[in-house]
């Protein structure tokens, strides 16, 4: 081969790479997904999205750019950066997601190393909130946040509620037909580091735990909620937390729980 063609193909080959692959710090990442290499990519400030919908997938960018923006926005946590960008994987439908992941018909989407796969469906923007919201949370809780349940899944199904009306008016039927003695009371909410088995009991779960944390959000602000998220990566336990950075509105937990219940009309 000529020197000429040696280096025709090495110009090839260096523009390829250099258009599939993404320098994040020195981390070198593959734009094409290593799992499911036929399916193309769209890139964005803050992830990677594969699918052979590419039409879907550049919708689905532009949206899940926004989500992250209003998770910055609500939380205050402009300081967090994230390590490398979180891949978005949407399979074409929910049988050819069934089909690859190995998942169950029940499930819509799931995360693993970084990583949310769904499928094409009127859940799919229902999904991405949610789960990027959990993303966010262990990259910049770390392990932290897997002692605190209620505000791992409050806080992913406070935005969730945010982008799906349906689920929204779902949680907050139960919060509002639940007399107050059928409510989780905080001390054992606050507890729990696996999910209640019974499905009405985990759906209580959720509705409560996202009403909860729209509740210090709406009436006390971004700021203080994100001072909040700082002393649980501190380690602190819920009750100290509150009392830290909320002393003069929640000096404990019963008055905390008390005031909340007062906004629920209970």
């Amino acid at each position: 081969m000529s020197f000429k063609n040696k280096f025709k193909n090495f110009l090839i080959f260096l523009i390829f790479t250099s258009c599939t692959t993404l320098q994040y710090e020195n981390k070198k990442i593959n734009l094409y997904s290593e799992k499911y290499s036929e399916y193309d990519y769209i890139e964005t400030a803050h992830f990677i999205i594969n699918s052979p919908d590419i039409l879907y997938a550049k919708e689905i960018s532009n949206i899940v750019e926004k989500y992250y923006f209003d998770f910055m926005t609500e939380t205050n946590l402009f300081s967090f950066i994230q390590d490398s960008p979180y891949r978005i994987i949407i399979h074409p439908d929910r049988e050819t997601f069934i089909k690859k992941t190995k998942f169950p018909y029940s499930i819509h989407g799931f995360i693993k190393d970084k990583t949310i796969e769904t499928y094409i469906s009127t859940y799919t923007h229902c999904v991405l909130s949610h789960e990027l919201t959990h993303l966010i949370l262990k990259e910049y809780l770390g392990d932290n946040i897997d002692f605190h349940l209620w505000l791992n899944e409050g806080l992913a199904t406070y935005f969730e509620r945010k982008t799906c009306i349906e689920i929204d008016i779902l949680y907050e039927n139960i919060i509002i037909s639940l007399p107050k003695e059928k409510l989780y009371p905080f001390s054992i909410l606050f507890s729990y580091r696996t999910y209640p088995e019974n499905s009405e009991d985990l759906k209580k779960f959720y509705a409560q735990s996202s009403s909860i944390v729209s509740f210090l959000i709406k009436t006390e602000g971004s700021f203080k909620f994100y001072l909040f998220l700082e002393e649980i990566k501190k380690g602190n336990l819920i009750e100290n937390a509150i009392r830290n950075i909320y002393p003069a509105s929640y000096p404990n937990l019963s008055i905390f729980e008390r005031k909340w219940l007062e906004t629920i009309g209970k």
